[in-house]
């Protein structure tokens, strides 16, 4: 028979599982609230058998644990504390995967770092600065309306110079020509293949009926005239050829079917709208020397024989070379400063990684517009979205009984949200076949108006 132990001291600890005993029952109490085997409730006094139990025991009683930590059960004296220790110790792993590559990150900031410092092996480093410089360049001439006409006085002369109508226009020497070389031939007239000869009248036409006899007589005369003809036969001899579906084969027998029309293509209907209506500002790289989009034609003054810059500033340059070394190198993305504490980053980088920090004083990451900040952060590359936590999706409602009033009142414990980060893909990004097949086969991927960048 196995010895029993008894305790040394007065009180024992209330697990069955341990053998700790005290003097005291305060300091019983204490032991349980700092070993870590034991999940004890200090303001309830209750033991649980696991951890989750304490923590749902917590996140369902708000008279007591209305600002308790549903995650690990930690509890705070403010409800800011509470959300800051849920943004800083329980961070939300994301899953962001390369829109080039298909490499996956679990933070925003190391995404950017792949395609900012060149990492990728599908985008480049300045293919990515050229991105945000787009977005930059945009957001210019859409908030400013004088910016956007001067940027369409620059492109006007381009677009009138431009003669798109492939059928257009007459060539008078070559028709002149044309008349002389037929006027020197000769050929007889076109003689018809039929004969145009008219049908022969009938001799004999039915008698007008008199005033003296019947409707019925007459009818009878008339249809002794017709002979056997009836009404029905007469009506679809007469018939017209459009009249029974098949005109196209009636009328032209030796025609050839209209072939089916070919797959739509997205680059051709570009092409269109551009020579209908000119470029397409938001998804064409019209200002990049870099670009198949770019012309620098599109930007020279006739009259003054030079090119102008695309950007927001009126310089003008002799030649296309000069144009080209000016946008890369003067309208380049040097600094970027937060809106919101107007500390200034050297890299898109250092500011996506501050705008994921939620625990920090900027409150930039809370602004309504910040995903519309972010996109013109990132170039594109990056979206977000608010949602709740994953742990705290199944929030069902119990039942807990009001101290002050007695009654049985029904209670949904608060839920904490985090924001989601998603990889998106530029609207002026041409991806290849190669990228599209590994976007479609990989994981689903789907401004504030203050001056934020500075040169």
């Amino acid at each position: 028979m196995s010895a029993v132990l008894e305790p040394l001291k007065k009180v024992k600890c209330t697990y069955s599982d341990c053998y700790a005993s005290f003097d005291t029952e305060k300091e019983m109490k204490r032991h349980k609230k700092y070993a870590e085997q034991h999940n004890y409730c200090v303001k309830c006094d209750k033991d649980f058998d696991c951890f989750d139990a304490l923590c749902d025991h917590k996140a369902y009683r708000p008279d007591k644990h209305d600002k308790a930590c549903r995650v690990c059960g930690e509890e705070f004296k403010s409800v800011s504390g509470l959300r800051r220790h849920i943004e800083l110790a329980h961070k939300v792993d994301q899953k962001l995967p390369c829109v080039g590559c298909g490499q996956q990150f679990h933070r925003a900031s190391l995404l950017i770092e792949h395609l900012e410092f060149g990492y990728c092996s599908e985008v480049s480093a300045v293919e990515f600065q050229g991105h945000i410089v787009h977005k930059y360049l945009i957001t210019k001439l859409l908030d400013d309306p004088s910016a956007y006409q001067r940027f369409l006085q620059k492109v006007s002369k381009y677009d009138a110079a431009v003669d798109v109508d492939e059928e257009g226009g007459i060539d008078l020497m070559s028709h002149a020509e044309e008349d002389y070389e037929a006027r020197e031939l000769d050929f007889e007239a076109i003689k018809p293949e039929e004969s145009l000869d008219m049908p022969e009248a009938p001799q004999e036409y039915p008698s007008l009926p008199s005033q003296g006899r019947k409707l019925g007589d007459n009818i009878a005369d008339v249809i002794s005239q017709l002979g056997d003809t009836t009404l029905a036969e007469e009506q679809s001899s007469t018939k017209k050829p459009w009249e029974n579906g098949k005109a196209s084969k009636t009328l032209f027998p030796k025609a050839k079917p209209t072939p089916p029309p070919s797959e739509w293509s997205l680059a051709h209907h570009d092409q269109q709208q551009e020579q209908e209506r000119g470029i397409n500002i938001l998804y064409t790289r019209f200002w990049d020397p870099t670009s198949n989009d770019w012309n620098p034609e599109r930007f020279l003054n006739p009259l003054t024989n030079e090119f102008y810059c695309p950007f927001v500033c009126e310089q003008h340059y002799s030649i296309p070379a000069d144009l080209n070394r000016h946008i890369l190198k003067d309208h380049r993305i040097a600094t970027i400063k937060c809106p919101c504490c107007h500390k200034e980053y050297k890299s898109a980088t250092a500011l996506v990684a501050h705008c994921e920090s939620r625990g920090a004083k900027c409150q930039i990451n809370k602004a309504d517009d910040f995903n519309k900040f972010l996109d013109r952060l990132t170039g594109g590359f990056l979206s977000v979205e608010e949602k709740i936590r994953p742990d705290h999706l199944k929030n069902p409602s119990v039942p807990i009984q009001n101290p002050e009033s007695g009654r049985v009142d029904i209670y949904t414990p608060p839920t904490a949200t985090y924001l989601q980060y998603e990889a998106s893909m530029p609207a002026a990004w041409k991806a290849s076949d190669a990228r599209k097949e590994a976007l479609n086969s990989g994981p689903g991927v789907h401004t504030i108006k203050s001056s934020a960048w500075t040169k």
